[in-house]
Parts: structure tokens; sequence; C-alpha cells
């Protein structure tokens, strides 16, 4: 049976953690036995209830094997460090406390991650208000390898979505844990442009996870998040100029009509109705 590690760092989430917490252990893949849910949050020594509401979802879950941490941490990529390196299953993810996942999403995921040629995948980019209404969404076009190491996601195109991301355990291995835990904002980046040296980025064409924006989050300070990505990528220089047609040809077709055109999908999957079955790009 496969196991699915989910993350949560967190630190005074009280009010966020419940909604997230079960977003994760209903998911029918652990209430019908199909896989396992290792569940480990990182919490940063809350002094509300934040570890309590999530003790007591925890303890109800079914097929689930989970490790509360709650210790002073040095920030959020610091917590999925020691999170990440608790980590035992197969598939890995984190999920910030307000984020969530899509009911059945795991069932997906569960089916895809059977192709050893997916070894990291994400889905539509959704976004969430403060009441878990859903307020935008987008399929990206593709995600091209040398333009994640590069920097231009986020930037000159649409960002990575890190609650939609999932990878297989053994990406964990070409992670610098040890550098990653003194990032304070653009950890997730990190994470990208190490594993897009060793494998595309697939994209399923369904809601695995959504992004909820709320006042007071770390994700406002943009200049920041960019300032400290240039700590770990390497300057595009003169490769920018090459690289335009290759940026407008993925701007273009991702606000152009899918079914209508015939862009490059090789990482694209798509479910096809009439085999009644996801179907991976040949």
């Amino acid at each position: 049976m496969k196991t699915f590690t989910v993350i949560t760092p967190c630190f005074n989430a009280a009010h966020l953690i419940a909604e997230t917490v079960a977003s994760i252990t209903t998911q029918s893949l652990f209430t019908r036995g199909k896989a396992r849910l290792e569940y480990i949050l990182c919490d940063g020594g809350s002094t509300d209830q934040t570890v309590r509401i999530a003790e007591r979802i925890l303890k109800e879950a079914p097929n689930c094997d989970y490790q509360i941490v709650s210790e002073p941490d040095k920030g959020m990529y610091d917590a999925l460090v020691k999170g990440l390196k608790r980590t035992t299953g197969d598939y890995c993810s984190y999920l910030n406390a307000g984020d969530l996942y899509a009911p059945g999403c795991f069932e997906v995921l569960a089916e895809l991650l059977v192709s050893e040629q997916i070894q990291w995948i994400t889905g539509l980019r959704v976004l969430i208000n403060n009441n878990a209404q859903v307020t935008g969404v987008r399929l990206p076009f593709r995600y091209t390898r040398s333009f994640v190491r590069k920097g231009y996601y986020g930037r000159l195109l649409p960002f990575i979505q890190q609650e939609s991301t999932f990878w297989r355990c053994n990406l964990i291995g070409t992670l610098d844990l040890e550098y990653l835990k003194t990032l304070k904002l653009a950890g997730d980046y990190y994470l990208w442009a190490q594993f897009a040296t060793h494998a595309d980025l697939y994209i399923a064409e369904t809601q695995i996870g959504a992004f909820r924006i709320h006042k007071g989050q770390k994700s406002e300070d943009k200049s920041a998040y960019f300032k400290e990505r240039k700590s770990f990528l390497k300057p595009a220089g003169l490769s920018l100029l090459a690289d335009l047609p290759g940026i407008l040809f993925e701007w273009l077709y991702f606000f152009a009509d899918y079914n209508k055109t015939k862009a490059n999908r090789k990482t694209i999957i798509s479910y096809n109705h009439n085999l009644g079955q996801w179907q991976l790009p040949s």
C-alpha cells in the first residue's frame, strides 16, 4: 500500500488549521483504505489552540499515521525541513494552514503516479478567498525545465502553485536541506529549481489544491520573495533574449482554448471520457 506524506508548517493558525487538516484526512483514498496517509504537523510552538485542534481531528482519521512537532523554529522552511527529514512515504507535498486540497484529488494522484515517468506533478492553479470560495482557475500550458531553473515562473510567466504540487520522495535527496531551512520566503521555488534539474513537471487537468488569499500572509511581500530567489538562481543574462520567443509562446497558449489548439502538450495529462481513464501524453 502506497503512502502519501503531507507536511504542514504552521504557527498560531488555530483559525485556519481545522479546515486544512480535514481537507487531507477526509480524502476518499484514505477513508476507503486504498492508501495510507503520513501527516506531519510542524508547529513553531504556537501559543493558541493550533496543536489541540489538529490533534483532535487526526486522532479520528482512518489510515493515518501522524506526527506533531511543536517547538520554536526559525521560520516556515526550517519547519518544513523538520518534516522532510521525517518523511517515510512514497509521495510528498506540503500544505500551509488555510490552504486546501480538493475532494478526491488523492484518488487522481494515486492513479497517475503509478507511471514512473512522473516524478513530480501539479494541477490547475486555483485561488480561493477567506471563505474558501473559488475566485480564479487556470490551467498552465506547460512548465519548461530550463525556464524553471532560470526563475521565469512567477515573474515573467505564471507561477507554479505549491498547494497543487506533489513529488516522489526520492526527489528530497536532490535538496540541500540545510540551505533550504535558511530561506524565509522563496523555499518553494528552491524546490522547483532543484526538481527541474531532474525531471519534467507534469500537469493534470484537474483541481488538486487551492491557495487561500488573505491579509497578512508572507506572499504579499513580492519584492522580498524575488530578492531571495536571486540568491539561489543563476542569472538568465543574455539567454533571456533567446528565450523570449518561448516565453511569448507559453503566454499565447496559456490564454488559448486548449481544446481548439495544437499546442505542445507533452506534459499535460487529460481525462479521456470515451476510454474512462486518464491519458498520459505519448
